[in-house]
């Protein structure tokens, strides 16, 4: 199964629409936890100078460091996650799993129904006899 990352066309969506279908994510493939781990570790390393740069000008930034450091660790958890999604539904005990899933997602179509009137008919002929 192919883990996608959301692009940031549907993140800026998202954002903007509570309720609703949300869209299959159309961004890149999900890395493997692996390289996910070495790219966090990378990350935090070049932002040390930044953050220590910061807080030894300006010690009353701790709470924006701090806030900063946990965002971008939360991010590369989230990353990490989907990497170990997608590593999972390659295993094939995984696959009874999603096949259950995917079943119970799918669901006959109704038949359409045909509506003889428009809804307003009946409000304009009960407003008309008054």
């Amino acid at each position: 199964m192919e883990v996608l990352l959301e692009s940031e066309e549907q993140m800026g969506q998202n954002k903007q629409k509570v309720r609703g279908k949300r869209q299959r994510p159309a961004g890149p493939l999900v890395s493997s936890p692996a390289v996910v781990a070495g790219q966090t570790g990378r990350l935090l390393a070049e932002r040390e100078r930044e953050w220590l740069e910061r807080l030894t000008t300006d010690p009353a930034s701790f709470a924006a460091v701090e806030l900063e450091v946990h965002e971008q660790a939360r991010r590369q958890a989230d990353l990490y996650v989907a990497g170990l999604l997608a590593k999972a539904s390659e295993q094939a005990a995984t696959a009874p799993h999603i096949d259950k899933v995917i079943n119970a997602a799918e669901v006959p179509l109704r038949p359409v129904e045909k509506k003889d009137a428009r809804w307003w008919c009946g409000f304009w002929e009960d407003w008309r006899s008054r």
